[in-house]
């Protein structure tokens, strides 16, 4: 005869072992398919539902231009050169002001480390002597 608990018992060890079963098997399915291509272009819950792929099944790396993507540059068109370059004395004069800022900035640092403290730290206070610690003392 089976009594109220062993019946409660018995759910949940099936539970249990039906829960064990989808964590050991998940995990594989989604596994072997992301050990193919599709599973690259549609994800791995699009490679397991089946979900056609975007790309196409050409085994050729090369994919022919279609009107769908007009963001990318024709390569046949070059633009003007530009005309707002610097001239080479321009170049030369920010390169000076940069020395000089250099220079003002090493002489800034040179004066900053020159400053004295005005007293001296105060001198830490002496190390305490070690403790008698001898067992059975209070």
């Amino acid at each position: 005869m089976v009594t109220g608990s062993q019946e409660g018992g018995r759910g949940i060890a099936v539970t249990a072992r039906v829960f064990g079963t989808l964590i050991f098997v998940m995990p594989m399915v989604f596994g072997l398919s992301a050990c193919s291509d599709r599973a690259l272009d549609t994800g791995l819950l699009g490679a397991v539902t089946g979900q056609p792929s975007p790309v196409s099944d050409n085994t050729s790396p090369i994919r022919g231009m279609s009107g769908e993507r007009t963001e990318y540059p024709n390569l046949g068109t070059v633009p003007p050169r530009p005309t707002d370059l610097t001239t080479e004395a321009q170049r030369q004069e920010a390169m000076d002001r940069l020395a000089q800022d250099r220079a003002a900035s090493r002489r800034t640092k040179e004066q900053t480390e020159a400053i004295q403290v005005p007293e001296p730290l105060p001198t830490p206070m002496a190390v305490p002597p070690r403790p008698d610690l001898r067992p059975g003392r209070s």
